[in-house]
């Protein structure tokens, strides 16, 4: 009999090892899954019924133990624990959900700007982000992909290995390691060589269900969106095709009018008049709540070039002045004094509300603000040109090559380079208000003018606001300027001492210290 039970209390022993080991693995297994793919909630599930499990074998094994003295303290300290490990689970979900980080790098390249978080925080329905990627990239993106996440849960993020699901990889269309690909209801959008603007870009692209259309004037000299020189545009086409922009041309004169297809116009730098029947049309189109960007420069010959389109911007309370900027400043970088520096933003508009960096707008002329404009139409300067500049209107000195300020003939500066106007004319029977982006220069963002500072995001954002589609911002690349600490002679000289001497001098003390107290024991 004494055997017989020796040998079942062995057993149970025995068991109860089992458990205790298998319960351990499975609790680390779990932890592993979650930290390492957190994406699998059917892995955690199932490990997590498996640890129930071999909890609830334990406490069947050991019920006897339980109704013990020693037991009832047991379990109150297990409940402690267990209440302690509850408060630390939540505050680790609440972690995990609603992440504080704090980015330290000079240009923060580690947090995403505010459009992405903007575009991020309007879904309304979830995305599905599928990363097919080795786990070296994973690891090496999912922190922008968790950034994202952490805005909006709607921002679903799942990790696929190529390599172990090809077949799921083939069924996308995927042709690329490290490939994302966007699914939003039935429509499709796939990033390679991932980046934040890329990403943005492609949700922006998406969540359209239509593409805005750009249409450029064609007919007066304007410069093409389709030509490759320097003086063209197609770096601004194809950045406003990635924004999820259709760009097209329209000639007035076989349109008759400003098509209805057309969400926007853009004139640019036109070099010939337009004729009746064009400024008709345009100005039609305007007073009943068309959009457009127009950039109109000087003359440098001291004639307008296009009066009837100043005329039409004279119109809504902008005047273009048949004078060139000159800034002396501009020859401290290496440029000539008809390249001026824009370094002054208008924080209260939209369009340059979070703009940060410079602009250089050539051959610019200035842009002044008509007064007494009706309530119901607020105009705005967007940008201006440094205090040491000013509006020359000789040119007949300008083609000497003679440049110098004369007081009470030239405008000092700052000038006016951009205006923005919004509105309604009076009286106006308009559907909507009229949205203008103005600028003194065609120049700044042609092919060779749009690699410089922020010359690009300036047009993007103008043409993103005419639209009323201020969330199509494009994003400039950050990236993070290398460390540099610049320390005194003094402050050199003091590390150099701390940690040469004084540091393994008193580690040498606390030792000789403690062997002498050890000694006296």
């Amino acid at each position: 009999m004494n055997q017989s039970n020796s040998s079942t209390h062995k057993s149970n022993q025995n068991l109860s090892t089992w458990l205790w080991t298998g319960s351990g693995l499975i609790a680390l297994a779990l932890l592993f899954a979650r930290m390492i793919y957190p994406e699998l909630f059917w892995l955690t599930v199932i490990l997590s019924v498996l640890l129930l499990g071999g909890l609830s074998g334990l406490v069947f094994q050991n019920q006897k133990a339980l109704r013990s003295r020693t037991a009832a303290y047991g379990v109150n300290s297990i409940i402690t624990v267990l209440l302690v490990l509850g408060i630390v689970g939540v505050i680790n979900f609440l972690g995990s959900r609603y992440p504080l980080k704090k980015d330290f790098t000079q240009s923060k390249v580690h947090t995403l700007s505010d459009q992405s978080i903007k575009i991020t925080q309007s879904l309304k329905s979830p995305l599905k982000v599928t990363f097919f990627a080795k786990l070296q990239q994973k690891e090496q993106f999912r922190p922008i992909l968790e950034n994202y996440k952490a805005i909006n849960p709607k921002f679903e993020v799942e990790f696929v290995d190529p390599d172990r699901e090809p077949n799921r990889a083939k069924l996308a269309g995927i042709k690329k390691y490290g490939t994302l690909l966007l699914t939003y209801g039935t429509r499709e959008s796939k990033v390679e060589d991932m980046s934040e603007e890329k990403i943005t870009n492609a949700m922006i692209k998406i969540l359209k269900d239509k593409s805005p259309t750009l249409c450029a004037i064609t007919g007066h000299g304007e410069k093409s969106f389709d030509s490759q020189d320097a003086e063209g545009y197609q770096t601004v086409k194809k950045s406003l095709l990635e924004q999820a922009y259709l760009v097209k041309d329209v000639n007035i004169i076989q349109e008759t009018k400003i098509p209805d297809s057309c969400d926007a116009i853009a004139v640019l730098g036109p070099t010939k008049s337009f004729l009746e029947p064009e400024a008709k049309a345009l100005r039609e189109y305007l007073n009943n709540g068309g959009r457009a960007v127009i950039a109109i420069d000087v003359n440098l010959k001291g004639t307008e070039s296009s009066p009837e389109l100043v005329s039409i911007l004279e119109n809504w309370h902008t005047k273009p002045m048949t004078a060139l900027v000159v800034d002396p400043l501009s020859r401290m970088f290496g440029v000539d004094a008809s390249v001026s520096i824009i370094a002054t933003f208008n924080r209260t508009q939209a369009i340059t509300k979070d703009f940060q960096a410079n602009c250089v707008f050539p051959f610019t002329r200035p842009l002044e603000i008509v007064s007494n404009p009706p309530p119901s139409l607020n105009v705005q300067w967007l940008a201006q040109t440094t205090p040491k500049s000013w509006a020359v209107t000789d040119f007949k000195q300008l083609a000497k090559g003679e440049v110098s300020y004369h007081e009470g003939k030239d405008q000092h500066g700052p000038l006016n380079a951009a205006i923005a106007v919004d509105g309604k004319l009076k009286d106006s029977k308009a559907p909507r208000n009229t949205r203008l982006v103005i600028f003194g220069s065609s120049f700044f963002a042609t092919n060779s003018g749009s690699r410089n500072a922020g010359n690009l995001d300036f047009f993007l954002n103008s043409v993103s606001w005419a639209m009323e589609d201020e969330s199509l911002i494009s994003i400039r690349a950050k990236e993070e300027a290398p460390g540099k600490i610049e320390l005194s002679q003094k402050a050199a000289s003091a590390i150099g001492l701390l940690t040469i001497f004084v540091i393994p001098l008193l580690i040498a003390v606390a030792g000789v210290v403690i062997w002498v107290y050890r000694r006296k024991l």
